[in-house]
């Protein structure tokens, strides 16, 4: 069956203006006719058909509750109730397919022009609620005429609209239930959303900030203007007093304390001002420079961070050790390395190198971490570094103020003992950037090949006697280093690794490059060999090192050509290092003995 359209619903009446009678509200007569039949409507839902109503006036007969009836003679008669139809809305006399009205029903009453006193007289009813404005819905007026029965048919009609309102906003109130329950629970989620958000803003208090071991004790010591939830305050920052133990005869005084950290503040060596790749954001960080009066007098750098957690520290502990270790920052190398113990909960120290031109800065540097606060203290000196026992020392009065609050390690010896650098460089196992001086007229940036097996075509110094390519070995690889502003004279340096079977296989190795270098003037005349030189070390877990150094010059007709060579052993490993000096592009010869010593403990650092 086709669908009628809502036009076609709601054709009821004839628009021609001949035949038009407008829609109106039944008022009870004075005499009461017969009841109209009421014409058959089409479904809301569009079948055409029309559905079973019941006897509207039926209802309008009986009386309304509440209210005593006009008529005892007449008793209420009980309608025809079909609860899934709604009720009529109209008092048509046509029905909506035209057909003509039922000769059993009386003529409708026709509709009078209100007067004054039928438009006052609602206002004499008790209130009612607002009507619904629906498109279905036709408004229903009182009489114009009053008449006996007039309160009791308007009461009727208010029931009779009463219910049928009902039954409207049945149907919309549900929809309205279901938007505002919606509504309600976007409501809700913003404000526990505002909430969240709002007491993720609030400042965190001493009591989430101090961890388990107790509040800091320097709280009252911390300045105007700092927060009162703060772990790091000016009682955590080296003193004047603690710098005493650097240089005991210098006159230690602070320059500066800086609880901003920016890219122009001071940084200690090898960091570079740069945050470092990987690293958590600290919650605080300060930098304070103190210094000891003349010049060429010490001065110190401290920097402390404080982190949200232990474990945050101990993540960002790792990343700075590693930078420390590696410290790719031109101008600077890595001296020394020092294995310290008794300082919170993990502590390692350096010497590094800083070249400034023909002058040289020495920094001796600790870093440790205590609890969830990591501390880095840089004391240097012109030329010859501040000894590693004393900054260790004066740290550990640091930590002694910091640990609590911080909830890390108080108790411990300071113990200071020589060892490799900190793990660090892109390759493990290979010498990094920081392990290599400066070389040339100028500062110039060291850059490092993949690493990759031992080429064929290399001779060395021309004394060696080992061809690294057939060498017995389980395994064998390289690896180049270059300054590239050297230009033509193509400085650089070579790293050969073997891996024998034992440290005996290793050590035969070793002993034979040594004879050769021994032995290399008779077997060339145009060789000159400085050394060899006894070198020996500490790698990584206590782990001997030890070999030799020489320095060879080779005649030709070109000239003479300088070539720098190291070979140790460490376990079964055997490291070979190779330099050819250019002009200016050379080492001292005991930067050359560090470097290769420095091959072997790099190699102790990794399986």
């Amino acid at each position: 069956m086709a669908l009628r359209t809502r036009g076609e619903q709601l054709s009821m009446v004839d628009q021609e203006s001949g035949t038009y009678r407008p829609r109106r509200a039944f008022i009870e007569p004075d005499v009461e006719p017969a009841l109209p039949e009421r014409p058959a409507q089409p479904s809301r839902n569009g079948n055409g058909r029309a559905f079973q109503r019941p006897e509207p006036f039926d209802e309008l007969r009986a009386p309304v509750e509440g209210r005593a009836s006009t008529s005892s003679a007449r008793k209420p008669a009980t309608p025809r109730v079909d609860e899934d139809q709604p009720k009529p809305l109209y008092r048509d006399e046509a029905r909506l397919n035209g057909s003509p009205r039922s000769p059993s029903r009386a003529a409708p009453i026709p509709a009078d022009p209100p007067t004054k006193e039928t438009l006052m007289t609602p206002a004499t009813l008790a209130p009612r609620r607002p009507p619904i404005l629906d498109d279905e819905t036709t408004t229903i007026l009182p009489r114009s005429r009053p008449t006996k029965h007039r309160t009791q048919a308007l009461d009727a009609i208010d029931d009779y609209d009463d219910d049928d309102e009902r039954r409207t906003l049945g149907r919309h109130a549900k929809l309205a239930l279901l938007i505002a329950g919606v509504a309600a629970v976007v409501i809700v989620g913003l404000l526990i959303g505002y909430a969240v958000r709002s007491a993720a803003k609030q400042p965190q208090t001493q009591s989430n900030l101090a961890p388990s071991r107790g509040p800091s004790s320097d709280a009252a010591s911390q300045p105007p203007g700092q927060s009162g939830s703060a772990l790091l305050t000016d009682a955590s920052m080296l003193s004047p007093s603690q710098a005493k133990t650097l240089d005991r005869n210098a006159s230690w005084k602070v320059v500066t304390t800086e609880r901003t950290v920016t890219e122009d503040s001071p940084t200690a060596a090898c960091f570079g001002g740069e945050p470092l790749e990987g690293q958590p954001t600290p919650q605080q960080e300060v930098v304070r420079v103190l210094k000891a009066g003349g010049k060429n007098d010490p001065v110190a750098l401290h920097a402390a961070m404080a982190y949200s957690s232990p474990e945050e520290a101990t993540q960002a502990y790792a990343i700075a050790s590693k930078t420390l270790g590696g410290c790719a920052v031109a101008g600077y190398y890595i001296a020394s390395g020092y294995s310290v113990s008794g300082i919170g909960d993990q502590a390692v120290g350096v010497v590094v190198m800083e070249v400034q031109g023909k002058k040289t800065q020495a920094h001796s540097v600790v870093l440790n971490r205590t609890g969830r606060v990591v501390n880095v203290l840089d004391a240097a000196q012109p030329s010859q570094a501040i000894a590693m026992d004393a900054v260790a020392k004066a740290l550990s009065q640091v930590n002694a103020v910091i640990c609590r609050g911080a909830g890390g390690r108080c108790d411990g010896k300071v113990s200071v003992k020589h060892g490799p650098p900190p793990l660090g460089g892109d390759e493990p196992g290979f010498l990094a950037i920081g392990d290599l001086p400066p070389a040339g007229p100028k500062v110039y940036p060291w850059v490092a090949t993949q690493v990759e097996l031992p080429k064929k075509e290399f001779q060395g110094s021309g004394c060696e006697t080992v061809n690294w390519t057939t060498q017995q070995a389980k395994s064998r690889s390289s690896r180049v280093y270059l300054i590239p502003e050297s230009g033509n004279s193509f400085f650089g340096l070579n790293e050969i690794m073997l891996t024998t079977k034992d440290a005996k296989a290793a050590g035969k190795v070793v002993d034979k490059i040594k004879s050769d270098f021994s032995r290399c003037k008779s077997r060339n005349l145009t060789a000159t060999v400085t050394g060899p030189t006894k070198v020996t070390s500490i790698g990584a877990q206590k782990a001997q090192i030890s070999g030799w150094t020489a320095v060879i010059k080779q005649k030709s007709t070109k000239g003479v050509a300088k070539y720098r060579v190291g070979i140790v052993s460490a376990g079964p490993k055997v490291i070979y290092t190779f330099l050819n000096p250019r002009g200016a592009f050379d080492f001292k010869n005991r930067q050359w003995d560090t470097v290769a010593v420095r091959a072997g403990e790099r190699a102790t650092q990794v399986p």
